[in-house]
């Protein structure tokens, strides 16, 4: 009964749309689920999904709602546009984008854009303690939010790694990018100082 249900159960992930994966620099083997309407859950023009996430370094939670969406939480304060890239330890391509971000992120200081790390997808073995090491140790600046449970990132269905979503003023997706391309970044600043004017 054991030998059957071995070999029964990875099939039934399968049937129930769950995805495996195997974190090359841990060794850690991991299932995920897909987000709901698997493989564009969320596409351009949709209303992002919002969320509230704690910070990476100060514990504190934050609420996508403070920045941008029909309703922002505190009316007095101004709406912004919202740069999400989902990143993970393990991820290669996640080394390139997050340092070409964070040049962006200076560009557009004192102009109405957030810019955030959103880290999610990790293996079970990875800690907070483990993710702040490794993000100090590469000199990331960037607020980054703790996406623990992957529910966030199932919700952005961030099934490629790294996975940029822009968000405008009103809380509507503006841009999908999945995976790291350079070419991508040729006219990301102008794109960008459109939502913002």
């Amino acid at each position: 009964m054991q030998v059957l249900l071995t070999l029964l159960i990875p099939v039934l992930f399968y049937l129930a749309g769950y995805h495996y994966s195997e974190n090359r620099a841990t060794g850690a083997e991991t299932f995920s689920i897909p987000a709901p309407g698997y493989p564009d859950s969320v596409k351009v023009g949709d209303a992002a999904p919002m969320f509230v996430l704690r910070d990476l370094t100060t514990d504190n939670a934050v609420y996508l709602r403070d920045y941008t969406g029909k309703v922002l939480r505190d009316s007095a304060k101004p709406r912004q546009v919202v740069v999400l890239s989902f990143w993970s330890t393990w991820c290669q391509p996640c080394k390139e984008e997050i340092p070409r971000l964070t040049k962006l992120a200076g560009e557009f200081k004192g102009r109405p854009v957030r810019f955030f790390l959103i880290s999610t997808m990790e293996s079970q073995s990875t800690t907070d303690d483990s993710i702040r090491a490794l993000y100090k140790a590469r000199s990331y600046t960037l607020q980054c939010l703790l996406d623990a449970t992957d529910r966030i990132g199932m919700r952005y269905n961030a099934r490629v790694l790294p996975l940029l979503v822009v968000i405008d003023k009103q809380g509507v997706i503006r841009k999908i990018m999945r995976g790291f391309h350079e070419e991508m970044y040729s006219d990301f600043a102008g794109f960008l100082q459109k939502l913002a004017n």
